[in-house]
């Protein structure tokens, strides 16, 4: 197996997409690509990588006659297809992309930072954990604000540790008090 596809199978493999068999056999048609991988858990992603080996025009067919499988057994499963090797023509490209979505990695032997940045879209997101997170969110706002800071914005960063009721009480009474009207403020 070429390093560039043992690569994207790796990067696919490690954020929960499992390998499936070649051929991937669909309502009793086989498709032979590179490598197919399968969502699991949240994603129902199919993936298969294409390029290597594979004249161009044979994949938009295999391209073409798995959707049209996928179709007769009612699958909902996108297909998408990560393209080793140098970008197709503009035509070809769109003749793969009425088929799937497409990545194309411009390369048979990919980094593993090249495939995450194109594979992205389905990759999970990795969000920042709370211990990541070295300032709170009102502190940062206090300190890009920093020597422009007025008692009213005080006032509104103080109300927001509250909760939203605090802050559109203080957002009333600020503009009950802009436009001189204090008995608005007092019957809200």
């Amino acid at each position: 197996m070429a390093t560039g596809l043992t690569t994207v199978l790796q990067v696919l493999e490690q954020a929960g997409f499992r390998r499936l068999p070649m051929p991937v056999v669909v309502a009793g048609a086989s498709f032979d690509f590179d490598a197919a991988l399968i969502g699991t858990g949240v994603s129902q992603d199919l993936i298969v990588v294409g390029g290597l080996a594979t004249d161009p025009n044979h994949l938009a067919r295999l391209l073409s006659g798995l959707n049209r499988s996928l179709d007769r057994l009612g699958s909902r499963r996108p297909v998408s297809l990560v393209l080793l090797g140098a970008r197709p023509n503009g035509a070809y490209l769109a003749r793969l992309e009425a088929a799937a979505r497409v990545m194309v990695l411009d390369t048979s032997e990919p980094t593993q930072a090249a495939v995450q940045e194109a594979v992205a879209i389905l990759l999970p997101l990795r969000l920042p954990s709370a211990a990541e997170a070295t300032i709170a969110p009102l502190d940062e706002v206090r300190e890009r604000l920093s020597s422009r800071v007025t008692n009213d914005h005080r006032a509104l960063i103080d109300a927001a540790s509250s909760g939203p009721d605090v802050v559109q009480e203080v957002l009333r009474e600020y503009l009950a008090a802009a436009f001189g009207d204090t008995d608005r403020s007092e019957s809200s």
